[in-house]
């Protein structure tokens, strides 16, 4: 026989440590159960903006070794112009003390790609004065080289896998919709990407060999991406715009 339990708090009763047990460990079980067949990789927030020789990140969640760990807004100094720069989430290994289990976090900016343990949250080459920009005209400019913060390369976690950013498939979606001459199976698939949040990685590989036949198998980021640019159509237009201004794209 089993009974759930849920603590009342009522006025003129007394704080008992069952009460308080309860308090912690329901919103923990309910995480973890739900999460138990996600990759690790990123959950919500951490926007990322420059101003005033400062990159902002905003505070975040992510899933790491069946954890869901939150961060905290914070300021990074900037002056690394006209560099590819990386912003990446370093986790360290927990410890316990006598109240709390403890885990320090790091944010930072770095050259090259994320480390071990780390988690990278986007990357993009600014330009003195420029504006870092996140709205996207679509897929090929979320790789624009200059002043676009990409968020192609970014771990999101997923049921069964690691997947692609939720901005990037709203951008893939939007694009897909607003073609008249899409597919039924493409618009079905851009339909659940802004339905789902995020699209299961096997949801996606499945679309993208079915969509292209291809054989199914694991792919990597990249190739995601560019197979999502092919069949979204965004080639011509968007290799105009590079060139008047941003160089080639950042594969």
């Amino acid at each position: 026989m089993q009974y759930y339990a849920e603590p009342l708090f009522s006025k003129g009763r007394v704080l008992k440590t069952e009460s308080l047990e309860a308090l912690r460990d329901f919103p923990l079980g309910l995480v973890k159960m739900g999460l138990a067949d996600w990759a690790d990789g990123i959950l919500y927030g951490f926007n990322i903006r420059y101003e005033k020789d400062c990159v902002f990140i905003g505070k975040g969640a992510v899933w790491h070794q069946g954890q869901a760990v939150t961060t905290k807004d914070e300021m990074l100094p900037f002056h690394a112009f006209e560099q590819q720069v990386t912003v990446c989430l370093r986790l360290y290994p927990g410890a316990y003390t006598d109240d709390f289990y403890v885990r320090k976090l790091e944010l930072r900016l770095k050259n090259g790609e994320a480390g071990r343990d780390e988690l990278e949250l986007g990357r993009f080459r600014l330009s003195q004065g420029a504006r870092l920009r996140k709205d996207y005209k679509d897929l090929r400019d979320c790789r624009t080289a200059y002043n676009t913060l990409d968020m192609t390369h970014v771990p999101y976690a997923g049921p069964g896998g690691v997947t692609v950013s939720p901005d990037v498939m709203h951008v893939f979606a939007r694009m897909v919709l607003e073609n008249p001459s899409s597919s039924e199976m493409d618009a079905s698939f851009a339909l659940s990407c802004l339905a789902s949040v995020p699209v299961s990685r096997e949801c996606l590989l499945r679309y993208l060999s079915r969509r292209l036949g291809e054989p199914f198998r694991e792919l990597a980021h990249n190739e995601i991406f560019d197979r999502l640019v092919r069949i979204s159509g965004a080639g011509g237009q968007s290799a105009r715009r590079e060139s008047r201004r941003d160089g080639p794209a950042v594969f």
